[in-house]
């Protein structure tokens, strides 16, 4: 069967350092796990999934047994520069180990260089509120790239900055538990701005790199075909993400993120990477703080603390197809399910991979897919009782067994697609 994705295409999964590392105690989420009552089953991250004592060599091999030859993994900032300036040489080499693994394995890395955690001393002073956090961020980007170039061409700067601002600063499960939409506008416009120096400095310093920046794209629909219902879902969509985007193409902030050029913003992404969960419908509601808009969650995959959304792969599609505008490469950076069971993963991972097939045939520069996750792990405000992995985890011995959904994905994986049922 000939397959829509072309040759070269990544096939992976995705994975962040304090969800799978464990021991990270220099940073904000290890302080925000030390009150119990910051996490939905109260079971804080502790060692993880252990990679940084040993297990990300046998994880990755797991990986490449299931046909992946690519892998999204982020860097820990507070290991990498426990105090501002200073650099942790033997950190930098475990990444090393890790990134060579990966290579032996016929693995691509792609690095993320934030994926949410700060050190504690940045933390301290207000996270990305404070002024000199972007300056921070860009030193500590050209030092990882500087080191770590001989082992990875791709590179994202920030996961999910507008997941942060608004669940960070604007919300209170996350730290640092602001609950002020100003302050969340505010953190995401200084997360951009960090983005910007940051690839003008990774790309001063290494000519290979290519560097992104991995956004969260859910579709936000109106519940009813109705001016009312269409404003609200609207207004939603652009603050969450569209105004980034426009900045992005722009180099400007616009309202709400703020009315100013960014220098170095304009032009600043070699790629985008599309994390993509489901989709919200939005309804007018008057009394409704955020746009006068809520969002039912019938069909929604959820708990009483986190909403995904309602899977529905066609918006992973029009999502790819809209982004193509922009006119760079395209990588879909996460894209999973809550599925303690999995019974629904299996047909979830046909689904949207078919929905990636559509957008490479309508014209999308699709270049990879990455399923969230490899192994179950520490999945923030629910601590562990979200279960997003190809396997799972048993936390008291250890023991990852592979759930049915990993074989599915394997074939997708060594087939480059062409297993995919065919399109009704």
């Amino acid at each position: 069967m000939q397959s829509a994705f072309p040759e070269g295409f990544l096939w992976g999964t995705a994975t962040s350092s304090h969800q799978v590392e464990g021991e990270n105690q220099a940073n904000d989420w290890w302080e925000w796990e030390r009150d119990a009552s910051h996490l939905f089953d109260g079971a804080p991250s502790g060692k993880a999934l252990e990679w940084w004592t040993g297990r990300a060599e046998e994880d990755l091999a797991r990986a490449a047994g299931l046909g992946q030859n690519a892998h999204r993994l982020s860097l820990e900032w507070s290991r990498l520069e426990p105090e501002p300036g200073k650099w942790d040489d033997r950190a930098f080499e475990r990444y090393v180990e890790m990134l060579r693994a990966a290579r032996s394995l016929g693995i691509t890395p792609m690095v993320t260089l934030n994926h949410f955690t700060l050190p504690r001393w940045l933390a301290q002073k207000g996270g990305w509120l404070s002024n000199e956090a972007a300056a921070r961020f860009a030193s500590f980007a050209t030092e990882s790239v500087a080191r770590l170039e001989a082992h990875a061409e791709l590179w994202a700067t920030l996961n999910e900055p507008n997941v942060l601002a608004y669940l960070g600063y604007g919300g209170t499960r996350w730290p640092p538990g602001r609950g002020e939409i100003s302050a969340a506008l505010r953190a995401y416009a200084a997360m951009l701005r960090a983005h910007a120096l940051a690839y003008r400095a990774i790309k001063a310093r290494s000519a290979r790199a290519r560097v992104g920046l991995v956004l969260s794209l859910p579709v936000f629909d109106p519940a009813r075909a109705t001016v009312r219902d269409r404003a609200p879902a609207s207004m939603t969509d652009w603050a969450f993400s569209g105004a980034a985007l426009h900045a992005l193409s722009k180099g400007r902030l616009v309202p709400p993120l703020g009315a100013s050029r960014v220098p170095g913003l304009r032009g600043a992404l070699d790629w985008l990477g599309v994390n993509y969960y489901g989709r919200y419908t939005v309804e007018f509601d008057p009394r409704s703080p955020e746009f006068f808009g809520r969002r039912p969650s019938a069909g929604h995959i959820k708990t009483p603390w986190s909403d995904w959304g309602e899977p529905w792969a066609e918006g992973l599609t029009r999502r790819l197809l809209q982004l193509g505008k922009l006119g760079v490469p395209l990588y879909v950076t996460e894209n999973g399910i809550r599925d303690p069971r999995d019974e629904l993963r299996p047909d979830f991972l046909r689904q949207h991979i078919a929905a990636v097939a559509r957008a490479l045939r309508g014209g999308a520069d699709v270049r990879g897919y990455f399923h969230w996750s490899l192994v179950d792990n520490f999945e923030w405000a629910e601590g562990w009782s979200s279960p997003f992995g190809l396997y799972a985890l048993d936390r008291t011995t250890g023991l990852r067994a592979a759930r049915p959904s990993a074989a599915v994905y394997a074939s997708l994986c060594r087939s480059n697609g062409a297993t995919l049922p065919p399109e009704r």
